[in-house]
């Protein structure tokens, strides 16, 4: 497998070992990936706000990419399956079987959940959402039909990429989707006879469909790469049980990871103001997750460049600088008097929405800080090869999620985008501390690693 081109400069300066200025190299192209992805949503709500019945129109378009959110996410995992197993031209066929069948899962899944008495069992009764809210989720649905597929066939090309070195081409596909997803949007907006959740849906869906087509385009070289590799000599060929094997942890991390969104959701439908609620939690959680955007690709950043015991220090300082600011520019957001401005003129809400936003985001503070702090100890948890660990932090995460709601909806404690907030910085609080005590056995390995050394 080809090692990730990164010279030298990059990991260590001379004499002085792996450099804050090497770190912020490295980071920089990866965070702005992630920050070009996490900015969609926001923009795309920012639209939907500008149009008729905002608060309406916000909440369905939130309850609608949740659901999508959630039947996507077994696929999110296929990155790493492209990246880790397309090693020749057999593997290749049969993981690109495997992504077209699961592909074609998700969309009958989309399908059952649009078309039949599925879509009232899930959004009314499971849910809880009004009913008036309820009406408008249907279209946005059918706007993302394909979205789980498109995602899926994307992510597995993009890995293949990855793996033959074309990591550059990897980010044109984002820019290509954001400018078409604001596109569908502006056009939307000036047009005028659809609701503002279903351009939104198109937004998202048009702009998926358009990246994975871009995406296949621009895996071809790679993909003949793959495919004129013939099977090693005496490696055992993949088959569908090591494959499955492979898969299953990780899809099982992502499907737990991203089912907090509908349960967001639940506990959103159930809590004094749910309209309003639900109206300006997605928007919250779309300013959370951009300033959270820099941590989350800290993660890759340790693993690739944390290659012995002198590089930990300056890692640790790296994450500590990261999360500061982070804390620091959502502060001034959510605590000064930016905060009502930014959240009518920039975001587009009303006051009556702002007044539920600003206290959520305030509550929601700590995001960033924990983000980054669990990318660095996940980091650890990869290079000790005990991954298992964050599999347990996810499922712990989410069974205190769930009860944080529950207990918080029943009682009437807040409003329910300031409960969310709550619940998912509590939540992510006991997922740090679960990743912490994974991690120790790593550090400890480095620090005595570190001591022989000396």
């Amino acid at each position: 497998m080809p090692q990730s081109t990164m010279d030298a400069e990059t990991r260590q300066d001379g004499a002085a070992g792996l450099t804050m200025s090497a770190v912020l190299r490295f980071w920089l192209p990866l965070a702005a990936s992630w920050l070009l992805m996490l900015t969609e949503t926001p923009i795309v709500n920012a639209f939907v706000a500008r149009m008729t019945e905002p608060k309406l129109q916000l909440a369905a378009f939130g309850v609608a990419l949740s659901l999508a959110y959630a039947v996507e996410s077994p696929v999110i995992s296929l990155l790493t399956v492209g990246n880790a197993l397309a090693r020749d031209r057999a593997s290749f066929r049969l993981l690109r079987r495997f992504v077209l069948g699961l592909a074609a899962l998700l969309t009958a899944i989309m399908l059952l959940l649009n078309s039949t008495p599925l879509f009232d069992l899930v959004v009314l009764r499971l849910m809880g959402v009004p009913a008036e809210v309820a009406g408008l989720v249907r279209p946005v649905l059918w706007a993302l039909t394909l979205w789980p597929a498109a995602i899926a066939y994307r992510r597995f090309h993009q890995g293949v990429m990855i793996r033959y070195g074309y990591t550059r081409q990897v980010s044109y596909g984002t820019v290509l989707r954001l400018f078409l997803s604001v596109g569908v949007a502006v056009g939307g907006l000036i047009w005028g006879r659809l609701d503002g959740a279903t351009v939104g849906g198109l937004a998202l869906g048009v702009a998926v469909i358009a990246e994975a087509i871009f995406v296949h385009l621009l895996s071809r070289p790679a993909v003949r790469n793959v495919q004129g590799i013939p099977p090693a000599a005496g490696e055992p060929p993949l088959t569908w049980r090591a494959l499955f094997q492979f898969y299953s942890s990780l899809a099982l991390t992502s499907i737990v990871s991203l089912s907090t969104a509908p349960l967001l959701n639940f506990g959103l439908a159930r809590s004094p103001y749910p309209v309003e609620s639900l109206a300006a939690w997605p928007v919250v959680n779309g300013q959370l997750l951009i300033v959270r955007s820099f941590g989350f690709s800290l993660q890759e950043v340790v693993v690739a460049l944390l290659d012995g015991p002198a590089a930990i220090k300056t890692l640790r300082r790296f994450g500590t600088m990261l999360s500061v600011g982070a804390l620091a520019l959502l502060s001034v957001v959510a605590f000064t008097p930016l905060a009502p401005w930014w959240q009518q003129q920039i975001a587009g809400l009303d006051k009556e929405l702002t007044a539920f936003a600003i206290p959520a985001l305030q509550l929601g503070v700590l995001l960033p800080v924990l983000t980054v702090f669990q990318s660095w100890l996940r980091g650890l948890i990869v290079i000790g090869k005990a991954t298992g660990a964050i599999a347990q932090a996810t499922a712990i995460n989410l069974a205190v999620l769930v009860t944080v709601l529950l207990a918080g909806a029943s009682g009437g404690w807040m409003p329910g985008a300031s409960l969310a907030a709550v619940a998912l910085t509590v939540s992510q609080l006991v997922e740090s501390a679960w990743l912490w005590r994974g991690a120790r056995p790593v550090k400890r390995r480095i620090g005595s690693q570190a001591l022989q050394k000396t």
